[in-house]
Order: structure tokens, then C-alpha cells, then sequence
């Protein structure tokens, strides 16, 4: 676990060398809660969602990106660590910007909300709960990138990468829009809306571990 934990290390450290985190955030954060003051009001934040969804999935790719430009997968195979353990750094590396995307999400609301107490009402609740579907959308990507990335290198197959990333993001994004309609107005703090939370959850953690379990073994037999 070690090891892993430093591969995620190496690959926040990939992203914030290309392009720090904190700044992108923090500049998304500033153009939302300043298109909360103008005739945009409320549908600001939906804008800025957009915006850390759309940043969060470049930051998937970035560590793939600069070990392919600088052979580090060769690297890390003279070195005294596990292939399994690289895979694991990228998947928790993953989880990882996830986190940082809800905890930036719910900031920014909340922030919104203590200036502009009366611009979302009684959809605040209901923007809460929308929120979490901007890291399962994330990890859902994840899902089905990664493998693709432990078998061939980014610069053999961007267009293997970038197509399921595209899919995945529609797919979900739509779920993500007709989720109110389901869940009531409440969000996903009602009874119906904890249900589907938690078979959406249980869904999205199976294809999680599937989709690691395969990357080890693509990773495995991979030619480095």
C-alpha cells in the first residue's frame, strides 16, 4: 500500500507540474460565485459544475500523458515495485481528484449560498445531492479509461481513450440531469432518494473494483 501511495503522489505531482490543481480551481470557484451576481443567478453554479467536471476528467489523463512522453512505465519496471502497485497508485491517484472535485463542489455552493442566501431556495438541497454526481461520473470514467490506458500507452491510442471518456461523461451527465425528476425535492437525502443513491453507489463500486481487477491483469502482461 506503500508503494501505491507513493505512485498517487507521483501522479498529483504530474498534474500540478502541468497544471496546478489549486489554481484551476480556484479560478472556476472565483467565474462561478461572480456569475452568481449576474443574470445567470442560480444557473452559475450548474455552469461551474460543468467547468470541474470538464477540468477534473483532463487531471484523469495527465499522469498517462507524462509518463508516455517521458517512458516511465519502463522505469517503474526496473524499479522494486509491483505492477499491481502502479495500478493502484493510478486508481487511488483517481479517487483522490475525486474527493478534491466534491469538497471543492460543496465549498463553492456554500459559499454561493452564505452571500446569496435567497438565489437557490429550496433547491439547495437538491444541488447538494447533484453534486455527488460529479465524482461518480469522474470514477465511472475512470472505469472505463483505465483499462484501456494500463494496455496501451496514450500516444498509440488517444482516440481509444478520448471516445469512452466522451461516452461515459454523456451517459452519466444525462443521469446526472434526470436525477431530480427521481429523487424528489429532497435530493438524495429523502428515503427514495437514499435508495437510489445506494444502488447507483453499490453499481458504481462494483464496476470500480472490476475495472481494477482488470487493469492489473492488462497492466500484467503489458510489453513495458
Amino acid at each position: 500500500m506503500r508503494n501505491a501511495y507513493k505512485m498517487m503522489m507521483l501522479d498529483m505531482h504530474a498534474v500540478s507540474a502541468r497544471n496546478n490543481v489549486v489554481y484551476i480551481y480556484l479560478a472556476i470557484d472565483l467565474i462561478t460565485i461572480g456569475l452568481a451576481y449576474s443574470p445567470m443567478r442560480e444557473d452559475a453554479f450548474l455552469i461551474g459544475f460543468g467547468g470541474m467536471i470538464g477540468g477534473s476528467g483532463a487531471y484523469l489523463i495527465t499522469p498517462f500523458i507524462s509518463s508516455a512522453q517521458r517512458s516511465l512505465d519502463a522505469l517503474y519496471a526496473m524499479l522494486p515495485i509491483r505492477r499491481r502497485d502502479v495500478v493502484h497508485g493510478h486508481y487511488l491517484f483517481a479517487l483522490t481528484v475525486g474527493l478534491l472535485m466534491l469538497g471543492n463542489t460543496w465549498l463553492t455552493l456554500m459559499v454561493i449560498h452564505l452571500l446569496r442566501p435567497a438565489l437557490f431556495g429550496s433547491d439547495f438541497q437538491i444541488l447538494l445531492s447533484v453534486s455527488l454526481v460529479g465524482p461518480y461520473m469522474l470514477l465511472m470514467m475512470t472505469a472505463v479509461q483505465y483499462p484501456i490506458l494500463m494496455r496501451v500507452s496514450y500516444e498509440k491510442a488517444p482516440y481509444a481513450v478520448f471516445l469512452p471518456f466522451i461516452v461515459t461523461g454523456l451517459f452519466v451527465g444525462y443521469l446526472g440531469g434526470i436525477s431530480s425528476q427521481f429523487v424528489g425535492t429532497a435530493g438524495f437525502l429523502s428515503r427514495r432518494g437514499l435508495r437510489i443513491g445506494g444502488i447507483a453507489l453499490a453499481v458504481g463500486a462494483v464496476l470500480f473494483i472490476g475495472s481494477l481487477w482488470l487493469a492489473r491483469r492488462l497492466y500484467e502482461y503489458r510489453d513495458l
